[in-house]
């Protein structure tokens, strides 16, 4: 008997885990836009939007190898500084 209220109480907790993921599974007849049939204006415009997308991605520069921000402004490395003299007035 004890085994058997171990098992329910294992049950009951695992319960609430899985219901998520069945409900997802077992939704009938949602599915996004499978076995749809599209008029010709709609596929006129959705390979438009398409065009219009991979052009706009064509138009995002690059990004540059460099990371550093002030590779342009420097010419030569930073040249030393004198030290500077330490005397208590």
């Amino acid at each position: 008997m004890r085994m058997f209220r171990v098992a329910m109480l294992v049950g009951l907790t695992m319960v609430p885990a899985a219901a998520p993921a069945f409900a997802q599974s077992m939704m009938p007849g949602f599915r996004l836009g499978e076995g749809k049939e599209y008029s010709e204006e709609e596929k006129a415009k959705i390979k438009a939007n398409e065009d219009a997308a991979r052009a706009a991605r064509s138009k995002i520069p690059d990004a540059k190898v460099s990371n550093d921000p002030w590779a342009a402004v420097r010419s030569e490395p930073a040249p030393k500084t004198a030290k500077a003299k330490s005397g208590a007035k």
